[in-house]
């Protein structure tokens, strides 16, 4: 097909990923008489995130905390030297905050992994105002109290905001790309795995913004999001 098009395959770069639902035969590629195996791997980075197919998320948040952690090094001299806060808190959220919520608006985030960013972004903070851990336990300082000092932003409103803004802006589509079909199809036919079925990344748009009269759903939250000014007042609502 790469032929077909005039593209030109790569074998040394290109990678097969699969889950367990897919074929499993070996993939092979003839190009110029010549057949290549094409290595399977379990992982990709794809546009500066990484991959793989157990949908895991751990690996990449540990990725975006070493790039925000990164990003913060190259500017602490900078961060260091300012001393008005407005303007070092604007610094901090224009670079570092990027590198730790990169990608954030399609994470499918539990409790657990959301208390993982705050707890990172919690030590660039402190990193920030030059207060060490062991030093805000002793003066019995807050997150609250860091916060005043920093003036820098929430990340999990940031990528809650994100998250909202991407989920209107796919529901609001309508030339038929998979990323809105995929949240529309229902399998037919198929039972679901025995066990706890994984949190998708639509659950917590369910759970929060979707209308409920008592346990019964009454509007379902993309019903609201293709509904553009509806939308805006739902992402005002919920980020303040």
């Amino acid at each position: 097909m790469c032929g077909k098009v005039g593209l030109r395959m790569n074998t040394n770069k290109t990678k097969v990923m699969r889950n367990k639902f897919a074929s499993q035969s070996p993939v092979n590629v003839t190009l110029n008489n010549v057949t290549t195996c094409i290595e399977e791997v379990n992982e990709y980075v794809y546009l500066g995130r990484l991959l793989n197919h157990n949908n895991e998320l751990e690996p990449e948040l540990h990725r975006r905390r070493r790039a925000a952690w990164a990003a913060f090094n190259n500017i602490k001299n900078t961060t260091d030297a300012l001393s008005c806060p407005r303007i070092r808190a604007q610094l901090f959220d224009s670079i570092v905050l990027p590198a730790l919520t990169y990608g954030s608006e399609v994470w499918t985030f539990t409790q657990a992994l959301s208390e993982r960013v705050r707890v990172t972004h919690a030590a660039l903070e402190r990193r920030l105002v030059g207060i060490s851990l062991s030093e805000q336990r002793q003066r019995n300082l807050h997150r609250e109290d860091i916060r005043a000092q920093s003036e820098v932003r929430d990340p999990l409103l940031v990528i809650k905001k994100k998250k909202l803004g991407w989920a209107g802006h796919i529901m609001r589509r309508n030339d038929g790309r998979w990323t809105r079909l995929v949240q529309e199809w229902y399998p037919i036919g198929e039972k679901r795995p025995v066990g706890r079925p994984r949190m998708r990344w639509s659950d917590s748009l369910k759970e929060e913004i979707s209308l409920f009269d008592g346990n019964h759903l009454k509007t379902h939250w993309s019903t609201i999001a293709k509904d553009r000014m509806a939308w805006k007042a739902v992402i005002r609502d919920h980020i303040r």
